[in-house]
């Protein structure tokens, strides 16, 4: 992981749309998009109706998922 100039956070920190943070985790859109829709991560709006999702934040949600 790398670390920007933005207080420590990690590049998995940082605001992606869901097409971005699929490509990054290898996972199919519709599941990012579905995830979302579920309430399972939560989504981020900046100024228009985009929705952005943390890639951290989809990884804490297969983790806390595989424990259970």
């Amino acid at each position: 992981m790398t670390h920007n100039n933005d207080g420590g956070a990690t590049d998995l920190d940082r605001l992606r749309t869901f097409k971005e943070a699929a490509d990054l985790l290898g996972l199919p859109y519709f599941k990012i998009q579905r995830a979302a829709r579920l309430g399972l991560v939560p989504t981020y709006r900046l100024f228009n109706s985009r929705k952005y999702v943390r890639a951290s934040e989809i990884l804490a949600c297969m983790a806390a998922t595989a424990n259970s």
